[in-house]
């Protein structure tokens, strides 16, 4: 599968996630989520090659573009190159739990992105890596967020999934599901 079609079924796919992601989002932010990737989305699926990540994070805009950004843009390389998924997510999560100063168990996208990365590293397929991505945020629900703007929600924001979370395992399920292997 090319770049551009994942980009192109990404696009589509959050389409109609805005307003759920929005909910979600309102929930433990300031309920822009699901606009903030689309937005982004959109410009990345009309970019040309190599420059769909870089126009997703200018797009979007904020912590959450340039965090999300450093998963899509180790994604494009791994379907413009073949560079290993494995290694590219991982990277991605090192640099996000960097420069966001999170870790896994802080109600974020990391709680999905690590099970994921670990079901990779194991040698896993994509659809156990989206599996792994699924629990992890699904435990987000329990969590008291340590960081972002949830941290100030009353009770951290137990009893809502995260948004960021979520997307992550979208953002992994339309790559399986667009064909890739892993």
């Amino acid at each position: 599968m090319s770049a551009e079609a994942y980009f192109t079924a990404l696009a589509a796919r959050f389409d109609g996630l805005v307003e759920p992601l929005n909910t979600l989002d309102a929930a433990l932010g300031d309920g822009d989520h699901g606009t903030t990737m689309r937005r982004g989305l959109v410009k990345a699926a009309a970019a040309g090659s190599g420059l769909r990540a870089k126009a997703f994070m200018r797009a979007s805009g904020g912590a959450s573009g340039t965090l999300f950004g450093l998963i899509l843009h180790e994604i494009e390389l791994h379907l413009d190159t073949g560079a290993p998924l494995a290694d590219g997510l991982a990277r991605a999560e090192a640099r996000i739990c960097d420069l966001g100063q999170v870790t896994e168990g802080d109600k974020s996208m990391v709680d999905a992105l690590a099970p994921a990365v670990r079901a990779l590293a194991d040698r896993g397929s994509l659809a156990q890596a989206v599996t792994a991505a699924a629990a992890g945020r699904e435990a987000t629900r329990d969590l008291a967020a340590r960081r972002g703007r949830a941290q100030y929600v009353e009770g951290g924001g137990v009893g809502h999934v995260d948004p960021g979370a979520t997307s992550v395992v979208h953002l992994l399920e339309t790559l399986a599901e667009t064909g890739e292997a892993s």
